[in-house]
């Protein structure tokens, strides 16, 4: 029996499905979003904090307004590109940051729309206006973030980084000091001073002593005496407090430390979960609890 046709048809078949994806591809508009809606302690109304739009076609996408659907008939105006269109090139996406609002406003009068930003009743989604017309966004870009995760099993750990916003520098968390030497052409060099330094030369001419490491002012008249000896070459000495310094940047919390340990696959996955469901079933019943208690006269 000959296979010739046979193999004909299938290379035939391969080829228009190449033919039909790649026109599917570069045909029409596909778009996936997301936004967040936030309130801030300074403003009455609830906002769209940020938004994002993918282009998911081998083909650019042109954006003159963004807006938030709420229902059927609110569009509230995030984003206004009439004077530059905004051109969402193939498969690429596009974040926003917006401020909070002070109030909205329809046909000059002030309209709240808090109750319906908050319902879950009420559908909200991103809506485009393109070259194409009107365009619904209706596909959701999926996300990830290990605090989902945490709900389901609360032996996940999202840890952050935390970082400096101060421009002293970035010394870790481990320094009592920070002491800024100025010189006579106005350089100031910054050196971190630990509790255990007594035992290593942090300066060349001379070392610290434990009496000196004992507070910030014990500190800074030790080097002021070592400047005026010639044995520091400055002319103003000022000394930081390392834990004043971190507490302000990120309150008490880097006191509380303890060590990272390795969870075996059968802890994490089997125990923390199950730990999960008992902690999460404690919870129920204080919070139905808590709701008879409230309702009781």
């Amino acid at each position: 029996m000959p296979i010739v046709p046979y193999i004909a048809l299938a290379v035939s078949l391969v080829a228009l499905s190449f033919v039909i994806r790649n026109y599917l591809r570069k045909s029409g508009i596909n778009v996936k979003g997301q936004f967040c809606i936030s309130s801030s302690a300074y403003a009455e109304d609830q906002y769209v904090s940020n938004f994002t739009v993918e282009n998911f076609k081998d083909r650019p996408v042109i954006i003159f307004k963004v807006f938030l659907r709420v229902g059927h008939n609110y569009y509230i105006e995030l984003s206004d590109f009439e004077d530059e269109p905004k051109i969402l090139k193939p498969y690429e996406s596009f974040t926003q940051i917006l401020e909070p609002v002070d109030y909205y406003c329809v046909n000059m009068n002030r309209i709240k729309m808090n109750k319906l930003l908050s319902s879950k009743e009420v559908k909200t989604c991103l809506v485009l206006s393109t070259s194409h017309g009107k365009y619904i966004v209706k596909e959701w870009i999926k996300r990830w973030d290990p605090i989902a995760d945490f709900f389901d099993n609360h032996y996940t750990a999202p840890i952050q980084p935390m970082r400096s916003n101060t421009k002293n520098g970035f010394y870790g968390a481990g320094f009592s000091y920070l002491v800024k030497l100025s010189t006579e052409d106005g350089y100031t060099k910054t050196i971190p001073v630990y509790s255990e330094d007594y035992n290593y030369p942090r300066f060349q001419k001379f070392r610290l002593t434990r009496d000196s490491l004992s507070s910030k002012a014990n500190l800074e008249e030790f080097l002021t005496e070592q400047a005026i000896n010639d044995k520091l070459n400055c002319v103003n000495v000022e000394v930081l407090d390392g834990k004043e310094l971190l507490s302000k940047s990120y309150g008490s919390g880097f006191n509380k430390t303890f060590e990272a340990k390795k969870y075996s696959w059968f802890t994490y996955f089997v125990m923390g979960k199950l730990l999960t469901k008992l902690s999460d079933l404690r919870m129920y019943f204080i919070n139905r609890k808590q709701r008879k208690a409230n309702n009781t006269p």
